[in-house]
């Protein structure tokens, strides 16, 4: 996992306090709760809004079981707290084998940015183009960050099929809450607020219509 848990690498710059813990080293330590991780089948489509996981939140982590008693832990990472000193924010995947001997991929980042050196850029944001999804044919899951409410940020986990206008919804959505945030517009923000509300009845084609009304037009 290199600098994002400290049981992995102990510092990521010389000098400076370490890096915080991982979602998967917090649950073995029994410092997050069933009641804090939220649990995705894959082939379903559901949002979750993270909290940040070096503070405490609803939600710290979204866990989706594979095949083979594999499974994802998805988590917030943000520079604060005991993860002030990360090398990026974002969405962390963890890809987690239990059957692997310890030292042996056990847990492995799911890299975002793989030319990126010691996974610098390892989390997926939705601004960045070629980091704003992660996609497993094989296992009928595909994970997209999303925008951020308050302290939290938005994940949704949906199928392969549906990632591509999941995408370009998300993206419009981005593209709105930019702009109303430096508009006194009563009509973008309520443009939004459909948008947004269309979004997470997982209607994204109807979600990225209403979106263009107004991002169509900038």
């Amino acid at each position: 996992m290199g600098p994002w848990d400290i049981m992995s690498q102990h510092f990521v710059k010389k000098g400076e306090p370490p890096p915080g813990l991982s979602s998967f080293t917090k649950i073995r330590l029994g410092w997050i709760t069933p009641k804090e991780a939220r649990l995705i089948i894959p082939g379903e489509t559901s949002l979750v809004l993270l909290s940040p996981l070096s503070q405490k939140g609803e939600t710290l982590v979204i866990k989706i079981p594979l095949k083979d008693g594999r499974y994802y832990l998805i988590e917030n990472r943000q520079p604060i707290g005991s993860d002030r000193m990360l090398p990026d924010s974002g969405i962390l995947i963890l890809r987690v084998n239990p059957s692997a001997d310890e030292g042996y991929g056990t847990v492995e980042i799911v890299n975002a940015d793989p030319k990126a050196a010691h996974f610098s850029h390892a989390t997926f944001k939705l601004g960045e183009s070629d980091r704003n999804r992660y996609i497993d044919k094989r296992n009928d899951v595909s994970i997209i960050p999303l925008w951020k409410e308050k302290d939290e940020l938005g994940v949704l986990i949906t199928t392969p099929n549906e990632s591509e206008m999941a995408i370009k919804a998300a993206s419009a959505i981005q593209k709105l809450i930019a702009l109303t945030a430096h508009s006194d517009s009563n009509e973008k923000r309520k443009v939004l607020e459909k948008a947004v509300t269309s979004f997470k009845k997982f209607d994204f084609t109807g979600s990225y219509r209403i979106s263009q009304e107004i991002v169509g037009d900038e």
